[in-house]
């Protein structure tokens, strides 16, 4: 798609119809209709380079077989620098040092080369709207956005992302600063092994999110723990990343654990473990619709939806199970 196609495609997108009216899933609808044809604008392959909900993340994009380049959505009416230190995590797990943030409105890029610690501490390499993407500037804005973010540039030693990089940290080589950042992947890949998620910081770990997303999480490990009074073969576990719901079947000598609901509170994200329901033999519409939830924390009302939709499941084990 060439620039001009991608601006009028973006020009003819009405928020109100196109992305949030009506819709449970702005984020889906964001991610598909804004930020993947930007992606495929400058360069990025959409079957053989991007790869969605990998281990949860929105997109990763992939160049030589290695995770390069994290994108991650949010809803339309987010605050996009709101909570900006989860995103370090995905980046020390995914041993890739480049975040690109949108919520449709507002997109920016980021290097954790330049800051390990604190990423709301550093700027952005490129921050930039929808509007002034469609506006008068919008070709100007694509041609920084390709020599920065582009495949055929990113971050090779000759490129403008490079010598921006460089140019920008303090005493460090860029080479000097890729390895102290593998080793601080690597100790947080350590960290996570040994470390046992509790009820006090599963709560600590949602102070850092939104009251709005916090209250939805809480509200949904009460329903996991008011699950476990229906049904004596359901128990929680609490692991290094977040607390899951499971199930304990009989007529093996060993018997096997389900892995059934997940709650990861540092990335505010849940999940259905499908393999386990199916197993379980719940009706098909109910397991559709967990293939459809949203993953990302959202308001109370999603919080909701999801209780609504787990307390059903539960009925069906124990009417089918």
């Amino acid at each position: 798609m060439s620039f001009q196609r991608l601006r009028s495609h973006l020009k003819s997108i009405h928020v109100e119809d196109h992305i949030i009216a009506g819709r449970k899933g702005n984020k889906e609808n964001i991610k598909s209709k804004i930020i993947v044809p930007i992606l495929q604008t400058i360069g990025w392959n959409l079957l053989r380079e991007m790869d969605f909900d990998h281990q949860g993340l929105d997109i990763v994009l992939f160049k030589d077989g290695n995770p390069t380049l994290i994108v991650e959505v949010k809803s339309w009416n987010d605050i996009l620098e709101e909570d900006i230190n989860q995103y370090l995590e995905y980046s020390f797990r995914l041993n890739c040092p480049w975040i690109f943030l949108s919520t449709g409105q507002q997109m920016a890029l980021y290097c954790t080369l330049l800051n390990q610690q604190d990423l709301s501490e550093a700027e952005p390499v490129i921050k930039f709207t929808l509007e002034e993407l469609t506006g008068n500037n919008g070709n100007k804005i694509l041609n920084e956005l390709d020599r920065m973010m582009g495949k055929k540039h990113f971050f090779k030693k000759n490129s403008a992302l490079y010598a921006y990089v460089a140019e920008r940290l303090a005493d460090q080589s860029i080479e000097e600063a890729q390895i102290e950042f593998v080793k601080s992947a690597s100790q947080h890949v350590r960290d996570d092994r040994t470390r046992q998620l509790t009820v006090e910081t599963f709560l600590a770990q949602l102070r850092h999110h939104s009251r709005q997303v916090s209250g939805a999480l809480v509200y949904l490990h009460s329903k996991m723990v008011n699950a476990l009074k229906h049904n004596n073969r359901l128990h929680l576990r609490y692991r290094n990343k977040g607390v899951g719901l499971e199930y304990e079947t009989v007529g093996t000598p060993e018997g096997e654990t389900l892995s059934l609901f997940d709650i990861y509170p540092e990335s505010a994200r849940i999940t259905f473990g499908q393999d386990g329901w199916k197993k379980l033999n719940i009706t098909a519409a109910t397991f559709d619709e967990m293939t459809n939830v949203p993953r990302k924390a959202q308001s109370f009302t999603w919080a909701r939806e999801v209780g609504t939709l787990l307390d059903r499941a539960i009925r069906e084990i124990n009417m089918f199970g």
